[in-house]
């Protein structure tokens, strides 16, 4: 996978997740891989052309769908353990962990 800011997410949401309270999914064209499942994630980030991101709060039980294309920014808040996700011609998501 390159380097970019879907990947970035991937790599902060997962790293939310470990702590339980964010649950995701990763999609590829022939697979989904559950963040809960992998073990070595590095090497599965730059061996793996992810296509879509699940993501949703055990907190809020808000979901987004993401694609790598339609990701337009996104932004965590640690003081407020929020992750916000702005997708193209969408409206902005709030996920809370």
């Amino acid at each position: 996978m390159k380097d970019g800011i879907f990947k970035n997410l991937i790599e902060e949401s997962f790293a939310i997740a470990r702590k339980g309270s964010l649950i995701g999914i990763l999609y590829s064209a022939t697979q989904t891989y559950s963040f809960s499942k992998l073990i070595n994630f590095e090497d599965f980030i730059d061996s793996v052309q992810i296509d879509m991101c699940y993501l949703r709060s055990n907190i809020n039980n808000k979901e987004v769908d993401i694609y790598e294309w339609e990701l337009e920014d996104y932004s965590v808040d640690k003081i407020k353990h929020a992750i916000y996700v702005k997708l193209k011609n969408k409206q902005e998501y709030s996920l809370l962990y």
